[in-house]
């Protein structure tokens, strides 16, 4: 039986692609000098758009790493979050954007088809895609763990990559960014930042955890009571928790104001309660009894 997935409005809700970006910068942070990540990439006026493109500007610079060893100067990537699905009209509809960048150089052949690479992410393997590319002649082999090239379609390069698979150290960030991941390889990221001192980095690094966090609540829930893990996630979660804990705030002093205006009680003696019991200033209080007025 074909198994069914049902996003919950959490996960309807989840940015992975914002996610995904904030991992490819970091996949990519050692070699930020060299190239240029561009999001949406806009192949016309119409609404037709790559997922990510990664233009070298520097010639002759190697990525060290399985996902860019292969870049060469022009590098297309369609990434599909852990419910998207992965088939062969999607394969041809990257490819097809490969041909329609081809063409938009400002003079003809600008952009050479050599210099062009395709690359499609996803967390889980598409085994229905491989064996049906199996099946159709093409060939699908391992160039590293977690990178898949197919042969035969076309002369320019086709990757496919695992993210769940991939082992490079520079590539944690991608392994999380996923439905269940390993527990392993979260503590490992999660250490890994602890060493970032770039803001940049440390920017990209919460991005990709956020979202990893609200898809994967328990393990998360798990690793903050974690001694270790604590302070890292007090760091990157500042935010949220100074937001949730100021909603919880105004929740309490709106509920406190309603109940002692039902009492009759005049807007002084509200004004000296909220202020004793949340801890305000006489400025915040006043603020409180404006808004509930209206």
């Amino acid at each position: 039986m074909k198994r069914e997935y049902n996003e919950t409005a959490d996960e309807q809700r989840l940015d992975w692609h914002s996610a995904f970006e904030g991992s490819l910068q970091l996949s990519l942070r050692n070699y930020s000098a060299d190239i240029e990540i561009e999001r949406e990439h806009s192949l016309s006026k119409e609404p037709l758009r790559i997922d990510f493109l990664v233009v070298k500007k520097t010639d002759g610079v190697v990525i060290d790493n399985a996902i860019g060893r292969d870049f060469r100067k022009h590098n297309i990537i369609e990434y599909k979050n852990p419910r998207d699905e992965l088939n062969i009209d999607t394969l041809w509809k990257v490819i097809g954007y490969a041909g329609i960048y081809k063409s938009l150089g400002s003079k003809v052949d600008e952009i050479k088809a050599q210099d062009i690479t395709v690359s499609i992410y996803r967390a889980r393997k598409p085994v229905k895609l491989f064996e049906q590319l199996n099946n159709e002649g093409y060939v699908v082999s391992r160039l590293y763990p977690g990178v898949y090239q197919v042969s035969g379609i076309i002369d320019i390069p086709i990757s496919i990559v695992i993210t769940r698979e991939l082992d490079d150290k520079e590539l944690g960030a991608m392994k999380i960014l996923t439905i269940s991941p390993a527990e392993e390889d979260v503590r490992s990221f999660i250490e890994e930042v602890r060493q970032y001192e770039n803001q940049g980095d440390r920017k990209n690094a919460s991005a990709v955890l956020k979202v990893s966090a609200k898809a994967n609540k328990e393990l998360f829930e798990k690793l903050e009571g974690d001694k270790d893990m604590g302070d890292v996630f007090r760091e990157i979660f500042a935010k949220d928790f100074e937001k949730a804990e100021q909603r919880g705030i105004d929740k309490g002093v709106a509920g406190t104001v309603t109940i002692l205006r039902k009492l009759n009680h005049d807007d002084k003696t509200i004004l000296e309660q909220i202020c004793a019991q949340y801890n305000l200033t006489k400025a915040q209080g006043k603020k409180y009894l404006k808004a509930e007025a209206k």
